[in-house]
């Protein structure tokens, strides 16, 4: 009982998502005597993909410590099957493997009539009915404060995270780059495939709703929340799902994402930037946004990040608006290594 106390105790307290991933992986791995556990969130893609993002077993443990740093372990249903059975029938999947005699549970975790992600235990023994029963129970309260969590990081509007949340996530970035040395350790996804291959530079965009205040004056506050309804949207339908969205406030929204070149990053944007540009808002008709964004580095602070991404954004909304602008890239702000410049001006 004590054991089971000490793992409750140790989830409830966590605030930061990775390190509940964490938790649960670690109680199940210790009180049901696995020989490994393995926590996959779900990815809604076509077909949807299982993102790993915690692991236990007797080669030590690995976690994703930032949501947009992603695991060398993704799957699709092509390569794991059972995976995608416990995904589409929101149901407990069972299989003994003949080539090792290892017994493979996944268990689903609902959250918002979906599975949301899903908690994979192997064994050499199959699970007692009591045993299935902690393993079930502990899933329930790693639900239920993941719900609380994801509660408290989104703002109420739009559902999209909120500016409170966007330090923890940025503070989590600046130290996963801070680790990227060979001569630094690190428990990170990120750390075990050095060398393999390149997974890209951390971005901040800040984008901003213009002309937004001449909404709200000349057709009222609840048309101006519609159109920052119909933004929110448009954002979650125009980047991935493991880029991180924010409200701060107001008519400005912040991404966070990561691309292994700046002319990936440059479509991401712009295509967000178009689909707001074509969009028909309803008694309004067209709207537009502008959009500055920054590369981030391993020695940069919050402040220093988002006073750049600003600047972009200033000059885009001063060179004529609808148009995304680079900090990097404005003029005496060039690096001194000559790199291409991608023009993004604005479409007539």
């Amino acid at each position: 009982m004590n054991h089971v106390l000490k793992h409750i105790e140790s989830i409830t307290r966590q605030r930061d998502r990775s390190m509940l991933d964490l938790g649960i992986v670690s109680a199940l791995y210790e009180l049901l005597k696995a020989t490994e556990v393995n926590l996959y969130q779900t990815r809604p893609d076509a077909p949807p993909r299982f993102q790993h993002m915690a692991h236990m077993g007797s080669n030590g443990v690995h976690y994703a410590q930032s949501e947009l740093e992603t695991s060398p372990h993704s799957h699709t249903a092509q390569h794991r099957p059972d995976l995608q059975t416990c995904y589409d029938d929101c149901l407990l999947v069972f299989q003994h493997r003949p080539q090792d005699q290892r017994f493979v549970y996944c268990f689903p975790v609902i959250q918002e009539r979906r599975v949301a992600s899903i908690l994979e235990l192997i064994r050499d023994t199959p699970l007692t009915e009591d045993e299935r029963g902690t393993a079930e129970g502990f899933l329930a309260l790693y639900r239920n404060f993941v719900g609380l969590l994801d509660y408290s990081e989104r703002d109420t509007l739009t559902g999209l995270l909120n500016r409170r949340t966007f330090e923890q996530h940025a503070e989590r970035i600046l130290r996963s780059l801070s680790h990227i040395s060979p001569h630094t350790p690190s428990h990170g996804f990120h750390a075990r495939r050095q060398g393999e291959r390149n997974e890209g530079a951390y971005w901040l965009a800040v984008l901003d709703v213009d002309h937004f205040k001449r909404v709200n004056d000349q057709f009222g506050h609840l048309y101006g929340d519609e159109v920052l309804l119909q933004i929110a949207r448009l954002m979650r339908d125009s980047f991935r799902h493991e880029d991180r969205l924010f409200r701060f406030g107001g008519e400005e929204f912040v991404v966070l994402l990561r691309a292994q070149t700046e002319a990936q990053l440059c479509t991401a944007l712009e295509r967000f930037r178009h689909a707001v540009a074509s969009y028909r808002f309803e008694q309004i008709g067209q709207m537009t946004v502008s959009i500055g964004y920054t590369a981030i580095q391993p020695d940069d602070s919050i402040g220093a990040i988002i006073r750049r991404a600003d600047e972009a954004l200033y000059a885009a909304k001063h060179l004529g608006r609808n148009q995304t602008r680079s900090f990097e890239h404005l003029p005496g702000n060039a690096p001194s290594a000559p790199r291409p410049i991608v023009e993004l001006a604005a479409q007539a």
